[in-house]
């Protein structure tokens, strides 16, 4: 069971194999904040640790990642968590896809970095 102090620790997922994707998103990250990466749930562990995440970056785009609209789907409808999911690239189709299992919100790559420091600022509470 985690504790409050466990709770209140600022952590985001980054889904991306890519290592100059990580390398902007690290260089992006203010202090305080700590970064889960990996390319399956699996590798996030139990949706209890999920849920003590604020929100996940995904790219759509990326060969490591099996199929991210599953990981979406098995989010938002077996764990039911309402984590945020900002989805990076992908095709029209992809998005139209993600959008269906209820990822939040859509950006190509550059913008998403651009827009790191508003969400690290929303999700700083």
């Amino acid at each position: 069971m985690p504790s409050i102090s466990d709770r209140m620790r600022k952590r985001f997922i980054l889904m991306a194999s890519d290592p100059e994707l990580r390398s902007a998103v690290v260089a992006a990250t203010p202090e305080g904040w700590e970064m889960t990466e990996s390319t399956d749930l699996d590798g996030l562990g139990d949706w209890q640790t999920v849920l003590l995440h604020r929100f996940m970056l995904l790219n759509l785009e990326d060969p490591e990642i099996e199929d991210p609209i599953e990981i979406i789907d098995i989010l938002r409808r077996e764990y039911q968590l309402n984590l945020a999911i900002f989805c990076l690239g992908g095709s029209q189709e992809q998005q139209d896809r993600a959008r269906s299992v209820r990822a939040d919100r859509f950006f190509d790559q550059a913008t998403g970095l651009r827009r790191l420091p508003d969400f690290f600022a929303q999700f700083g509470w």
